[in-house]
């Protein structure tokens, strides 16, 4: 008996090759924002801007009224400087004006007398003083403390020289006053040269003749400066508003020019 033979068949399953995505990418449709209506909402946003930015202005203004206008703000109460002022004037104006009247004298003098100071005078004395207070640091903070500037100090020190050249010729001395006054003041006129002295030891007066007779005259002329004031102020036609209500005159002020101009004309002759 023939043997039936079976063809096995192998099914042979073959997998699909794998489908390509296409991501597809769309654009985003501007045409509807286009379509909505954004100036309104523009508007109002520049609006609240203009009214920040305004209320910004006058709070800064306000600030800037306050700090300017007062000398102090407590709790939001300001003390105004005009009050402040007052207080200053009553309490100090008259003192403050005569000094200033007194500067301008010195002035005046000096003027008439044809004194002058130079920059380099002015320099050499702030130098001066920088040295003998231990550098510019200790300067510097010596003004803080005084409550003055460098420019205020080298003003004063342009008036004290101009004060000493003018009073100078007038102080009269003798070589035994200033001796007196070292053997009296040397220690402090010379404080570092004495500290290094051994004990009981003296400083050599004809050593330090020059420097303690320049020291003499410039304490001579303090004392003496008050009571010259006093003297040649006379001689000036002074209108003090601190103390007195202003004067007023018709044609005051020409009148001054005129007698000025003919003043400056009889002395140029």
């Amino acid at each position: 008996m023939a043997k039936s033979s079976k063809t096995a068949t192998k099914k042979v399953v073959k997998k699909a090759p794998a489908k390509k995505v296409k991501i597809v990418i769309k654009k985003p449709n501007f045409s509807k924002i286009k379509d909505l209506n954004l100036k309104p909402v523009g508007k109002v946003i520049g609006l609240i801007l203009i009214i920040v930015s305004a209320f910004a202005l006058i709070d800064l203004a306000v600030q800037y009224l306050n700090n300017d206008y007062s000398v102090a703000v407590v709790d939001g109460s300001r003390i105004s400087k005009s009050k402040w002022h007052k207080t200053l004037e009553s309490a100090y104006g008259s003192s403050v004006a005569q000094q200033l009247i007194d500067e301008q004298i010195i002035k005046a003098e000096a003027k008439k007398a044809k004194i002058t100071v130079s920059k380099e005078e002015i320099d050499q004395q702030i130098t001066d003083i920088e040295t003998s207070l231990g550098g510019k640091e200790a300067l510097d903070t010596a003004l803080v403390a005084n409550n003055i500037t460098l420019e205020q100090l080298k003003e004063q020190v342009e008036l004290d020289l101009l004060s000493t050249k003018i009073l100078t010729p007038q102080i009269e001395y003798t070589e035994d006053d200033v001796k007196s006054f070292f053997n009296q003041y040397s220690d402090v006129i010379f404080p570092d040269e004495t500290a290094a002295l051994e004990k009981g030891a003296k400083l050599d007066f004809d050593q330090y003749k020059a420097e303690t007779e320049e020291v003499y005259i410039q304490q001579q002329v303090q004392s003496k400066q008050s009571s010259w004031l006093t003297e040649v102020e006379a001689n000036y036609r002074i209108q003090d508003n601190s103390v007195s209500r202003p004067r007023y005159g018709f044609l005051t002020t020409t009148v001054n020019i005129i007698n000025n101009l003919l003043e400056s004309t009889k002395k140029a002759e």
